[in-house]
């Protein structure tokens, strides 16, 4: 399948239709996230940026939700050669979907796995001489995220992920994306499990 990011969506629709009847709306949660992200275990610690987005969880067993995210940030892929000659730090807009099951682990702990399929945009290399416009270079890419997250105080929550690419974020060379990225999220509405059994 081309697309499979739009075959998940479409299945966690069909799933959240089917046992929305069962499922009362507190135990569905909608909320902020704010991104710090770290481009790749070979660069420089200092090149981070920032993002964010909302992210929306559907409750359909006790433990078992389906979880979706939608956010937008800033990658550094730091020093890189994407076409012959041309070498330097490669910096891109991004616009990332995830999808995928979340398993309730203890009160305030929350574990996560799937599918984000990402659109990159602004493609900048800067080079030692410039900055030159590489968006013919570059694509969009599907990658594999691993997530968990911790209830720190009230609705407030910390997490870590890792995210890996499926295929070449380049098509130039066959370099795979490889992101980790430390979240807040701030949940707008939905119960938090430390509420629930109060």
């Amino acid at each position: 399948m081309k697309n499979p990011i739009l075959f998940l969506i479409l299945f966690a629709t069909s799933i959240g239709s089917l046992v929305a009847q069962d499922i009362a709306p507190s135990k569905n949660k909608f909320g902020a996230i704010l991104s710090t992200n770290i481009f790749g275990f070979n660069d420089d610690f200092n090149k981070v940026d920032v993002g964010g987005g909302f992210y929306f969880s559907r409750k359909i067993s006790k433990i078992l939700s389906i979880y979706t995210e939608i956010d937008g940030l800033s990658r550094n892929y730091g020093d890189l050669a994407l076409m012959p000659g041309q070498s330097g730090e490669f910096t891109t807009g991004n616009l990332a979907v995830y999808i995928g099951p979340m398993f309730d682990i203890g009160d305030k702990s929350n574990l996560s796995s799937g599918l984000a399929q990402n659109y990159l945009f602004s493609s900048d290399l800067k080079t030692t001489t410039g900055t030159k416009d590489v968006s013919s270079e570059t694509t969009n890419y599907s990658s594999l995220f691993f997530d968990f997250r911790h209830q720190i105080k009230n609705k407030i929550s910390l997490g870590i992920r890792y995210e890996r690419g499926l295929n070449s974020a380049f098509k130039s060379t066959d370099r795979k994306v490889t992101n980790i990225s430390f979240n807040l999220f701030l949940p707008l509405r939905g119960k938090t499990n430390q509420e629930k059994k109060k």
